[in-house]
């Protein structure tokens, strides 16, 4: 049987989630723990990467499993295994043919900006010590709807077959005492959504100008530098099917 699979986890001690040789990855501890409970080797399918340090509400997976009587039971076990980073929030039988990747048609993720420091709130939230233009998030936010080619807001893949990419959503709300960016898309590049946040940030400081800003995003070859937000205000909330 086919599952699909929801998972939370911390990203911090990781180094992101697909798995690699000589690195502690969310995947690569979830098919331990799950090969350990049967006794066999288990591919888990992921919907997407998730760099390192970057968390995730709502990633998910699919797994193959025969021949066991209680999923839910499992479930507790590699839970119990894969330590308290990592939670499988929901397990649900799909299609044969399902596929957590292929099938996704969005993500959505979320960057937290705080306004002061705030050591309750710093290992999920990026700190500025000093007023941001509101206006100007607003601006560059609204800037990012329809497609566009983000090579000027990412890192360089070979194994990207196209840098386009369609942005869906793209809003900063404001609190009393932080900015959550949310972005949603059909697809994204490697530390695309860190570099379009870091990018705007150098704006809304005044560094750059909302101008500079669209030429990048319109021409990726522009005489613009981008600039990369850290890693540890980041979420991967949803993804669509």
């Amino acid at each position: 049987m086919r599952y699909k699979l929801t998972i939370e986890y911390n990203g911090a001690g990781f180094s992101g989630w697909q798995i690699q040789p000589d690195a502690r990855t969310v995947e690569g501890e979830l098919e331990k723990a799950f090969s350990k409970i049967l006794q066999r080797d288990i591919d888990l399918i992921g919907q997407g990467r998730t760099d390192a340090g970057v968390h995730a509400r709502g990633q998910v997976a699919h797994v193959d499993i025969e021949n066991v009587a209680d999923v839910q039971k499992l479930i507790f076990g590699v839970n119990g295994l894969a330590g308290k980073e990592i939670y499988i929030k929901t397990i649900e039988e799909v299609h044969s043919d399902f596929h957590a990747r292929f099938d996704a048609t969005s993500r959505e993720y979320a960057y937290t900006i705080l306004k002061d420091s705030s050591p309750l709130q710093e290992h999920l939230g990026w700190s500025q010590n000093g007023d941001l233009d509101s206006t100007k998030l607003h601006e560059c936010a609204a800037l990012l709807n329809g497609e566009f080619d983000f090579s000027g807001f990412s890192k360089f893949n070979e194994e990207n077959f196209t840098t386009l990419c369609t942005i869906q959503k793209s809003t900063f709300e404001e609190f009393d005492d932080k900015w959550v960016y949310r972005i949603s898309a059909n697809r994204f590049l490697r530390n695309m959504v860190r570099r379009i946040t870091g990018t705007i940030v150098e704006v809304a400081k005044g560094k750059l100008t909302v101008s500079e800003f669209s030429e990048l995003l319109e021409n990726p070859d522009a005489d613009v530098k981008s600039f990369t937000a850290p890693a540890k205000a980041l979420v991967l909330e949803k993804v669509f099917y």
